[in-house]
């Protein structure tokens, strides 16, 4: 064999391992979102300055709530982005509230969505409101993404039930991490949970979901996510796409 036909040789071999390491990567973590101002831990007055740095979701719009530990809608705001490119934008508002007292504490959040309104991304800031006095605003810390989630990789399809889950993640509180499917409508097929023994403390995990098969194919989004206890909501959430078929 001439040598020139054995580099030709060798060279498609190498990028033929290539393509197979490219195809088992990391599914995450990119972030979606990243709350830049207040940061977690901040005493703010009205209106609260937010800035953040978003990859905008499909339908192009930006959701941001503030409630209360008593589930109490203090503000609301629904943003159009023209963003579409899936590339992260520089996003800014300022979010006006009211409180009866003279300080409570309340959990801000940001979301992003799909097509079909499912959630693709949330982060949250836990604040404490304070009807008067000077902000005592926290910088945000930069930290390792929270998810990484190696299998399945995004738009995979999966045909075999269950679905196997792996790879890593941060959990923010004790509560229990969520793996959920979602359906096109957004409807919740099948739920379970990981445990958390430590906060902050990376887990490996593997989790089935178990699921029934399908007519035919289904669009379902995995998400990932934590609950907090201010307002009962999610604190931190992130998802991908996947197709279930029989």
């Amino acid at each position: 064999m001439q040598p020139k036909r054995r580099i030709i040789i060798l060279l498609s071999v190498l990028l033929g391992l290539g393509l197979l390491v490219s195809r088992t990567s990391t599914a995450q973590p990119v972030e979606q979102i990243t709350i830049l101002t207040p940061g977690n831990g901040s005493g703010v007055t009205a209106p609260i300055d937010l800035t953040a740095e978003i990859i905008p979701g499909e339908d192009g719009l930006i959701r941001v709530t503030l409630i209360d530990r008593n589930q109490t809608l203090l503000a609301r705001q629904l943003l159009q982005v023209n963003e579409t490119a899936q590339v992260a934008v520089m996003f800014s508002t300022r979010l006006d509230f009211e409180i009866p007292g003279e300080t409570t504490a309340a959990i801000l959040t940001i979301t992003t969505q799909d097509h079909l309104h499912r959630p693709v991304a949330l982060r949250s800031v836990t604040l404490t409101l304070k009807s008067s006095g000077e902000d005592q605003i926290i910088l945000h810390s930069i930290a390792d993404p929270w998810l990484t989630i190696t299998q399945p990789q995004p738009g995979a399809v999966i045909t075999a039930s269950p679905l196997i889950v792996t790879g890593q993640v941060t959990p923010l509180n004790d509560r229990p991490v969520i793996f959920e499917l979602i359906t096109e409508r957004g409807g919740s097929i099948i739920s379970k949970q990981l445990a958390v023994e430590t906060p902050g403390e990376m887990i490996d995990f593997e989790v089935p979901l178990v699921y029934a098969l399908p007519s035919g194919e289904r669009d379902m989004r995995l998400v990932v996510r934590q609950t907090t206890e201010i307002g009962g909501g999610d604190a931190i959430l992130d998802s991908l796409p996947v197709k279930i078929a029989p």
